[in-house]
């Protein structure tokens, strides 16, 4: 039985519904898991369906770019079962793709965000504007865009064209859907029960509306990031829908050495590879510092989202202007924070980093 702070738990509660009271965001959940146990399960606020119904326990949140390190899990299986290695060219999983600069792109560059294509492709952008949604348009996209800069050469982050890539080669290399190769092999054997990067019509209901707060600097992405057009199709560089709760039990797989209810998911080596850095330096353009494993973000010295200040071993994601998740082996801990509110960097980290520290607090007795 994992020890709380009771105190520090009782903190967190507060907080979440001050924030709730102050309108930081319309909606808020808060998991943890330690120890293979979940030890914190906080969740409030309206879920924006215009009928006053309240966030419960099942209630989905669009999750954004959490998503990505869940998505790129499929290929963690896949190499583990020695149908891909991170140095194979992506042109040649998917004939077609190798050209414009692209050629010497790699499955670990794709990961890495060095793939250097960065951009979503203006084709693809100008089928959202007419609400369409075509995938062979998107495989089209990428295959006919030019690299930005010589793939592996520097780091810029992949918003939208990372789950283009890894979709796309979790297919070619499975000839399965990419949903379909999700559910099986890695929400099915976790038990993450409540996520998807295609959220159907019958689960819409549940789902707790995004919303952009009035500094968010794209009001119109909350419209976009609710519709069906977005979280029908599996896009899983930012359209997955998840829990708290599923994230964090995501992370608590991770953080012990992949193992789950006493069945290996895969194995450690696996886990402690995915989980290295694999890239690190300043993010071009922006000049900001990274950290990169295989699909996922690691901490950085001083003041982040996972806390005050996380050990270098701490690994999660971030989603867009609403949620962060996280796990840190040190602690044998999984952690998720999702809220409904879209808000500006200095509004959002800030309170990303406030409630994973209050949580950390929490699991650390």
């Amino acid at each position: 039985m994992a020890t709380l702070s009771r105190r520090a738990v009782d903190v967190i509660d507060s907080r979440l519904w001050h924030h709730l009271a102050l309108g930081v965001h319309p909606a808020c959940a808060i998991a943890a898991y330690k120890d293979g146990e979940l030890v914190v399960d906080m969740y409030g606020g309206d879920i924006g369906s215009g009928d006053g119904s309240k966030v419960s326990a099942d209630t989905l949140f669009s999750v954004w770019s959490c998503g990505k390190p869940m998505a790129a899990a499929c290929l963690w299986v896949l190499k583990e079962r020695g149908k891909v290695d991170w140095d194979d060219l992506v042109g040649d999983i998917w004939p077609g793709y190798g050209i414009n600069g692209k050629e010497s792109t790699t499955v670990r560059h794709v990961l890495t965000h060095q793939a250097g294509v960065p951009a979503t492709p203006e084709v693809v952008i100008d089928m959202i504007r007419a609400g369409e949604s075509d995938w062979a348009g998107n495989v089209s996209a990428m295959e006919a865009a030019e690299a930005e800069f010589e793939p592996g050469s520097a780091f810029e982050y992949h918003s939208i064209t990372f789950g283009f890539l890894v979709r796309e080669l979790v297919e070619r290399i499975t000839g399965q859907g990419f949903e379909d190769f999700f559910q099986a092999e890695v929400a099915g054997p976790l038990g993450l029960v409540d996520t998807t990067y295609a959220l159907d019509a019958e689960q819409m209901p549940r789902l707790a509306r995004l919303k952009s707060m009035p500094d968010f600097s794209e009001p119109l992405l909350a419209d976009w990031g609710n519709s069906e057009l977005f979280k029908f199709d599996p896009s899983p560089g930012s359209n997955g829908t998840s829990t708290a709760r599923d994230l964090a039990r995501f992370y608590s797989v991770l953080v012990n050495d992949g193992s789950i209810d006493g069945k290996q998911w895969l194995s450690a080596n696996t886990i402690a590879d995915v989980t290295a850095c694999h890239a690190e330096g300043l993010a071009r353009g922006s000049g900001d510092k990274y950290r990169r494993g295989l699909g996922l973000q690691l901490a950085i010295e001083g003041p982040g989202p996972f806390g005050d200040d996380a050990s270098p071993r701490v690994f999660g994601h971030g989603g867009v202007g609403t949620c962060i998740s996280w796990g840190d082996p040190d602690l044998k801990a999984g952690v998720a924070i999702v809220t409904t509110g879209l808000q500006p960097d200095e509004v959002n980290h800030p309170r990303l980093q406030m409630f994973s520290q209050l949580v950390r607090d929490a699991l650390s007795g």
